[in-house]
């Protein structure tokens, strides 16, 4: 038994917690609809691959998974996100729990965890950052235990679930150089010379092995987009680290984890577990000196929620006015995080409200039904003498994924894409004419590629949204400058 364990869970209190952020997100799956990214999951887990361009092969696989258990709608599709952000939230409590908290304080970070806006927001969406959040609490989780006198045989765990995490996403590196330098800040060798340790390196390698080998053998795409991220915005997103801190929780949940923070490094009773402490100072400093993006801490972030719980249940003392105040802050920051990373207004209202500006993600899943209609429409202009041999063109994966799941129902083939892993996929047949192509907004994209182009539609969401697509012309092709077969190699795109 870890010596910060001073109670049972919280069971009574932290399940509630985590069924009503189930409920909650379940019950909000289904408003707008799919975003880009999960209706290219849908495409890729049916072109089952050790990797992909941009990404390993876990989430795809996860979502395929959860759509063939609960449905195929963005509610199925993402039933399985929404639970693993319960997960993270039970967790959170559990990580209070090993670390001295009392059935208040598991409550409080449950609480927390659960009204922050960075659970809402990944636990609404099937993205490999969902799974990339559960898997770093997991980890912490094991670690304190770890820290706290628990068997050493729990490395084993460590490595099993990072290298599971490894075929989401390779940030959980990230938190293991953060652990490391936590660790070595505080001089805890003894730590090094466990073999469970090792053997949960050499696991965790083995895990990932197959993804490594196959980015090894198409040229490490993945290596050479993730360069692509990191050029983006590097200033911008060192400008925004710290302020982002206190927006992924919540302003008015901040003193919650930065009270976290102050106890795992200052006070005597959290000395077994000062490197936690420490880990999130080094990933804020590897964040800043890599431009890296400031979501990335999310995961960590969540579980220093975990110490705040143990700093609010002394801080609270019985007291009935800082009872009444946290609770008021806990109700209105999971109102605040609610309207703006769930789908809870009207879709015709968001573009009048700050929603566009706050979460890019929500106008990401507005009007996908509206464009693959009018790509239908012009499909259907065609001759029917044409359409045997015509094709569809997207110039990235979302819109390609969109006429993949919409385009049955209105007659449309599937669509073909240049983009990241899509290009894979397949290309179209040598002569395949005339080309539907959706996506560039401007004829001199098009010049290289295709010839005799005319606007045919243009891409309306119906509802004033900003989007990517909106407003897009949709082209009708005579026909390519070149055989497919000469083209395709050079229209693979490689970008976020």
């Amino acid at each position: 038994m870890g010596r910060g364990r001073s109670s049972r869970v919280a069971w009574s209190f932290v399940v509630p917690v985590a069924a009503a952020e189930l409920l909650l997100l379940v019950a909000t799956a289904n408003r707008y609809g799919y975003h880009r990214d999960e209706l290219y999951f849908r495409v890729a887990a049916r072109h089952a691959a050790w990797g992909y361009d941009d990404q390993p092969p876990l989430t795809p696989l996860l979502g395929r998974f959860s759509e063939w258990l609960f449905g195929a709608d963005p509610r199925g599709l993402r039933m399985i996100s929404a639970l693993s952000i319960s997960l993270v939230v039970v967790l959170v409590a559990l990580i209070a729990r090993e670390l001295g908290a009392g059935r208040t304080g598991q409550a409080v970070a449950a609480l927390a965890a659960g009204s922050s806006a960075a659970a809402l927001a990944v636990g609404h969406l099937l993205s490999t950052t969902t799974f990339d959040v559960l898997v770093w609490v997991t980890i912490v989780f094991l670690v304190v235990r770890i820290l706290g006198g628990g068997n050493q045989r729990q490395w084993l765990l460590v490595g099993l679930v990072a290298g599971l995490g490894l075929e989401n996403k390779q940030l959980v590196l990230l938190l293991v150089a953060a652990l490391a330098c936590g660790c070595v800040v505080d001089r805890r060798w003894g730590l090094a010379r466990s073999r469970w340790l090792w053997a949960a390196g050499v696991l965790a390698l083995v895990l990932w092995l197959p993804n490594l080998v196959w980015q090894a053998r198409h040229g490490w795409p993945q290596l050479e987009l993730a360069s692509m991220i990191g050029q983006e915005d590097p200033i911008g997103d060192r400008l925004q680290l710290l302020p982002l801190q206190l927006l992924l929780i919540g302003p008015l949940l901040a003193p919650l984890w930065l009270g976290g923070l102050w106890w795992l490094l200052r006070r005597a009773e959290a000395r077994p577990y000062r490197p936690l402490g420490f880990a999130y100072l080094a990933l804020l400093a590897i964040a800043f000196a890599t431009g890296a993006k400031p979501y990335y801490t999310m995961g960590l972030l969540l579980s220093l929620l975990g110490a705040g719980g143990v700093v609010t249940q002394g801080w609270l003392g019985g007291r009935r006015g800082r009872q009444l105040a946290l609770g008021v802050a806990i109700g209105l920051s999971a109102v605040i995080a609610a309207v703006v990373a769930l789908p809870v207004l009207p879709v015709q209202e968001v573009h009048a409200t700050p929603i566009p500006e706050l979460n890019e993600d929500a106008i990401e899943t507005i009007g996908w039904p509206a464009f693959a209609a009018t790509v239908a429409r012009v499909w259907k202009r065609l001759p029917l003498s044409e359409r045997s041999s015509a094709v569809v063109y997207a110039s990235n994966y979302g819109e390609a994924g969109a006429i993949a799941r919409y385009g049955p129902a209105l007659g449309i083939p599937p669509a073909y894409s240049g983009h990241n892993a899509f290009w894979r996929f397949g290309r179209p047949a040598d002569g395949a004419r005339p080309i539907i192509v959706i996506g560039y907004h401007h004829l001199a994209a098009l010049r290289d590629r295709f010839s005799g182009c005319t606007v045919s539609a243009r891409i309306d969401n119906g509802v004033a949204i900003d989007n990517e697509e909106q407003g897009a012309p949709v082209w009708t092709c005579a026909r390519t400058i070149e055989p497919w077969s000469k083209l395709w190699p050079h229209m693979h795109s490689l970008n976020p």
